[in-house]
């Protein structure tokens, strides 16, 4: 008979998903799915409850959706002329 082993790291608990959280940094870009930071911070405590839910899934299949894979890099101008990408 196989049993199964104990995970080497236990899901995250609510607390540390509140921590995570309030952790968040505001006033950046949001991601491809144009959530920011703000509307979780300030999201309902059901809304917060399932997305520990929906992580803790993620933790214990240890699949997480494509999506989430996803990520975009943006360069910025920051000064001198415009037509050159060093800039």
């Amino acid at each position: 008979m196989f049993l199964a082993a104990e995970p080497l790291v236990m899901e995250p608990s609510q607390e540390e998903m509140e921590k995570a959280i309030c952790n968040l940094k505001t006033n950046k870009a949001p991601g491809e799915d144009d959530i920011r930071a703000e509307l979780i911070k300030n999201a309902s405590r059901e809304l917060k409850e399932r997305l520990h839910v929906l992580t803790c899934k993620i933790w214990r299949d240890e699949k997480m959706p494509g999506d989430w894979k996803v990520g975009l890099v943006v360069r910025l101008f920051e000064k001198g002329d415009k037509m050159k990408c060093e800039n």
